[in-house]
């Protein structure tokens, strides 16, 4: 038997809502929902209060879910996608540090090194 992913909890609970008309009838929706929750997550970071950082990713996180949930697509797809990408990206900057025989860059040289690599593909 599987076990429920919590990003399958979150949607299962999402379809419960909708059953009785809590939910967005468009992406549009969902989209402004992200964007004001951004805003919410900026916020509490800005005060510098973990807990509301904590619960404003939280609302984040589940607004995410409502979009994937929406558009069709599975949100562990979503997240091993990018955890492949990020990997590749990483084993290429480790490549790129040791062919210059360095082992640590700074935030302005490593912003230019990822940048060379995400244009690689």
């Amino acid at each position: 038997m599987n076990k429920k992913t919590i990003f399958q909890e979150s949607i299962d609970l999402q379809l419960k809502a909708k059953a009785i008309g809590l939910d967005w009838l468009e992406v549009e929706g969902v989209i402004g929902k992200l964007k004001e929750e951004t805003q919410e997550v900026i916020e509490a970071i800005e005060l510098a209060d973990k807990s509301a950082i904590r619960e404003e990713l939280g609302d984040l996180l589940f607004t995410i879910l409502c979009l994937s949930r929406h558009l069709d697509i599975s949100p562990e797809d979503i997240l091993d996608s990018a955890n492949k990408k990020f990997k590749s990206r990483y084993t290429k900057v480790l490549n790129y540090l040791k062919k210059e025989k360095i082992s640590y860059a700074n935030p302005e040289e490593m912003e230019k090194i990822w940048r060379n690599i995400k244009k690689e593909k």
